[in-house]
């Protein structure tokens, strides 16, 4: 009797277990899916040397285009990423990128010009990936056959060819990215001159303006003539993907501008082809955000409290060192040590045939003088030997390690041109 009265009871078992598994089943597959389906990457860059401050901030930038992107209903389910300081040096950094927005200076100094860079770039483009290219970004040396950003954003701008600071009347034309937008005043720095196919039906310009180029082929104008020209176009490739340029966005201060923050919001959700409100994409962030960046910078400008009145003396034991697998670094005057208010001094030993991690430095210049040993520097794509009594001096922004080719300890001395020195990738 127990025997035959088991088997019904199986079958009962069984079909609790299929009912159970219908419903844990889309449970699991919400876990799974936990992971954002579109990931933003915003990447920035140093700002540009000697630029006025709320000028070419590439990096305060970046940080609130992700600050206007977090506050929006709009987006939520979407990772926002962003490298405000430069292209990440993490492989996977951009790996799942539904869009990338860039916004870094051009010319010699654009990222793509890295061939690594450019490579991770195409291939990611290849893929169907968005892009967004903000101010010079879209801006390429003169002569340039190797970055061929028309290819993937419709049109570019070789070389410093022509440009405009001016307040300018914009209506967007009927395209998703300018949705909730409507006619609008900007004060900016704008490019005239792009390079675009002869009759490309792929481009769309969204903002044309009637410009006044105020310098072109290395002179300033003198005349107020007039012209048309496209400052904002979209572009959609034939694998698929995305971009859209904007030519503007010199000054830190045009983020605040309601409407242009609403077209570039509109356009990143665009190009990462999420569906675009019909009144444009929101945000809850602050309206001011910008001002309030530049406040602050300004009130940097004017230099930290000074601290160090007299000479200060550090003796053997008392400096900072730093070990890593490949050596160490020792570090002998900086704010942290409170001996500097101005700068940062060091050195570092490199074991034989070990290097230090790829970086660089976000707001400072570095001379290194090597001591003792030989090394392989690399300064953006070139390598060059170094010897005892070689020195070399690296703008800020540029990437760069060092690699010991010698039999013995490579000892360098550092010094930088901040007493707060900022890296990226060390």
């Amino acid at each position: 009797m127990r025997r035959s009265s088991s088997k019904p009871m199986g079958i009962y078992r069984s079909l609790m277990l299929l009912v159970a598994s219908a419903f844990l089943i889309p449970l699991y597959h919400g876990v799974w899916s936990a992971e954002p389906a579109t990931k933003i990457v915003l990447i920035g860059g140093p700002a540009s040397v000697g630029a006025a401050i709320g000028e070419h901030d590439f990096p305060n930038g970046v940080r609130l285009l992700k600050q206007f992107l977090d506050a929006s209903p709009d987006t939520r389910g979407v990772k926002v990423v962003a490298y405000p300081d430069g292209w990440p040096t993490e492989g996977s950094a951009l790996e799942g990128a539904s869009t990338l927005v860039f916004y870094f200076a051009g010319l010699e100094s654009h990222p793509l010009n890295d061939v690594a860079h450019r490579a991770q770039f195409i291939r990611l483009v290849h893929a169907g990936v968005g892009v967004i290219a903000l101010h010079q970004a879209s801006t390429v040396p003169a002569q340039d056959t190797t970055i061929d950003l028309e290819r993937w954003l419709g049109g570019a701008r070789y070389g410093m060819v022509d440009r405009t600071a001016e307040t300018v009347s914009f209506r967007p034309v009927a395209h998703p990215i300018g949705n909730g937008v409507g006619e609008f005043l900007l004060m900016d720095e704008f490019y005239p001159t792009i390079r675009f196919q002869e009759d490309d039906k792929r481009v769309t310009p969204i903002l044309t303006g009637m410009l006044h180029p105020q310098y072109r082929d290395g002179k300033f104008l003198v005349t107020n003539k007039a012209e048309t020209h496209p400052v904002a176009w979209a572009f959609e490739r034939d694998d698929g993907g995305r971009a859209f340029t904007f030519t503007g966005l010199h000054y830190l201060a045009d983020l605040d501008n309601a409407a242009l923050r609403k077209l570039l919001l509109n356009a990143i959700l665009w190009t990462a082809k999420i569906e675009v409100p019909k009144e444009g994409v929101r945000t809850e962030a602050s309206a001011d955000a910008a001002e309030k960046l530049i406040s602050k910078e300004l009130a940097l400008a004017s230099g930290p409290p000074k601290t160090v009145e007299e000479a200060i003396v550090r003796h053997l034991g008392e400096y900072q060192v730093i070990d890593y697998p490949w050596g160490h670094l020792t570090w002998y005057v900086s704010r942290e040590l409170k001996n500097s208010d101005t700068m940062t001094t060091g050195e570092v030993v490199i074991k034989p045939g070990q290097e230090n991690a790829r970086h660089f430095h976000p707001n400072c210049d570095e001379v290194l003088h090597v001591l003792r040993g030989s090394i392989l520097q690399s300064v953006g794509d070139s390598k060059v030997e170094m010897h005892e009594g070689d020195t070399v001096s690296i703008p800020a922004g540029v990437h760069h390690n060092q690699r010991n080719i010698g039999t013995e300890d490579a000892v360098l001395s550092l010094s930088f041109s901040s007493a707060d020195r900022k890296t990226i990738g060390e």
